[in-house]
């Protein structure tokens, strides 16, 4: 499976960068991975994985587009569209912004990652800014990520630690 990412793999790679991103401070740095540490047999790939320095530059990401004004106005619109029907409204604003400017800056994006740094940028808005909705939004980033044509193409990147590496190159 060297190189090769599996779907089911994936799947649960972007929940562990998910529960990342919504996790409190404290509990993501309590799962920062060492490398330093010795185990008593060898890790296979999945063991290996560590969710937190992808999940700290998708962070990255967001905070400097949630820095945009016309992104900054269309999360005031979501803030005030999650208290009605949240899921469906983060679901909409995220695919919205991904078809604007604000988010296709870079014409070489792929559309995809383009759609995992959206997901971010109002992950951690709303987790900042409604921390009573963070469950909801949790889900709603789940189910945009989950979308087939996320997890294919991140599949087709390698995984989540060859994203990463084009993420850094943003």
């Amino acid at each position: 499976m060297a190189g090769i990412a599996k779907s089911s793999q994936i799947n649960r790679q972007t929940t562990q960068i998910i529960e990342c991103l919504f996790a409190d401070d404290d509990e993501v740095n309590s799962r920062r991975f060492n490398g330093d540490l010795e185990t008593d047999s060898p890790m296979d790939e999945e063991e290996k994985f560590d969710p937190v320095p992808i999940a700290d530059k998708l962070k990255e990401v967001a905070e400097s587009l949630n820095q945009d004004a016309k992104f900054k106005a269309a999360l005031d619109d979501l803030k005030l569209a999650l208290g009605q029907e949240a899921k469906g409204a983060f679901s909409r604003s995220v695919n919205a912004l991904v078809q604007t400017q604000i988010s296709q800056q870079a014409v070489d994006v792929a559309p995809e990652m383009q759609l995992i740094k959206v997901c971010f940028a109002f992950g951690l808005f709303v987790k900042k800014s409604c921390p009573e909705l963070k469950i909801k939004a949790q889900s709603a980033v789940s189910t945009l990520l989950y979308n087939s044509r996320v997890v294919t193409w991140v599949t087709q990147q390698g995984g989540w630690e060859k994203v990463r590496e084009d993420i850094e190159g943003i």
